[in-house]
């Protein structure tokens, strides 16, 4: 249960430190404005970056979660689960290191005698911006992996949700490209792209969280995995009973995997005691 609620925390603490300040001036505007912004913005600079790396903390353990929860689609067949687990904490390393730039000019700003040198200021702002590109490449092949695994039924969600992901990912792979010729304003049309790629991700990692949380309320904790064959075969039932190491069915063999409030199996067998 506190693996699936990680990645709704992920979710708050990440908005709260995206949105708790102000937008960064123009990257090829005047580095005094940017000094000028860190310095009237110190604390919510400073609040937001414990968010983000309180929020990079949550998504580690939430990737890994997901990492738990998927299999494959075949018995010893290939899945994506390695890139789930890969990509998600790759991201979260990423987005991590993402926040040091700010932190430091905020720092920086605060101490006697400030930053004296605009082209520091300049290299702090810019780093800010590339890192944003390396943090979107990350979570892109993240968010790519989930849809992945949610459209060939390796994870239990919403196909709606797969689409989403890639979605999202798209959107993120967008973002490598504007962030790197950022050289000069690109225009607040760009900031539709960047939005989605943002709140895409955010939706992604709350949806599955949310997803994962009603499974584990509806009493759901024995899911077959995709390879076990279709509901109401013996194999079914020998396979499962040999995933948990029990002994193998005497009788007559005749068992049915129910689809009932508690989705356990239950087994009728010839034989007194079966």
């Amino acid at each position: 249960m506190f693996g699936a609620a990680t990645g709704t925390a992920f979710a708050v603490l990440e908005l709260l430190a995206g949105f708790v300040y102000p937008q960064q001036p123009r990257v090829d505007g005047p580095p005094a404005a940017t000094v000028a912004w860190a310095a009237a913005h110190k604390t919510a600079l400073q609040t937001g970056m414990i968010f983000g790396l309180l929020a990079a903390g949550l998504l580690v353990w939430f990737v890994g979660y997901l990492y738990s929860q998927t299999r494959p689609i075949q018995r010893g067949g290939a899945t994506v689960a390695p890139m789930i687990l890969g990509g998600g904490v790759a991201a979260a390393v990423v987005v991590s290191i993402a926040a040091v730039p700010i932190a430091l000019l905020a720092f920086m700003v605060g101490e006697i005698p400030g930053i004296p040198d605009p082209s520091v200021v300049r290299l702090l702002a810019d780093l800010n911006n590339v890192l944003f590109a390396a943090s979107a490449t990350m979570t892109g092949v993240f968010l790519v992996a989930i849809g992945v695994a949610i459209l060939r039924n390796e994870l239990d969600a919403s196909r709606w949700l797969g689409w989403l992901s890639l979605l999202a990912a798209a959107f993120n792979g967008v973002m490598v490209w504007e962030v790197i010729t950022f050289t000069t304003h690109h225009g607040k049309w760009w900031n539709i792209v960047a939005l989605g790629a943002y709140i895409g991700f955010v939706i992604v990692v709350v949806s599955l969280s949310i997803t994962m949380l009603r499974r584990r309320g509806d009493g759901d904790l024995t899911r077959a995995p995709a390879w076990a064959g279709p509901i109401g075969s013996v194999d079914v039932a020998q396979q499962l009973r040999a995933s948990t190491r029990l002994p193998p069915l005497q009788g007559d063999g005749t068992c049915r995997v129910g689809v009932s409030s508690n989705r356990q199996c239950r087994c009728r067998h010839s034989q007194a005691g079966g």
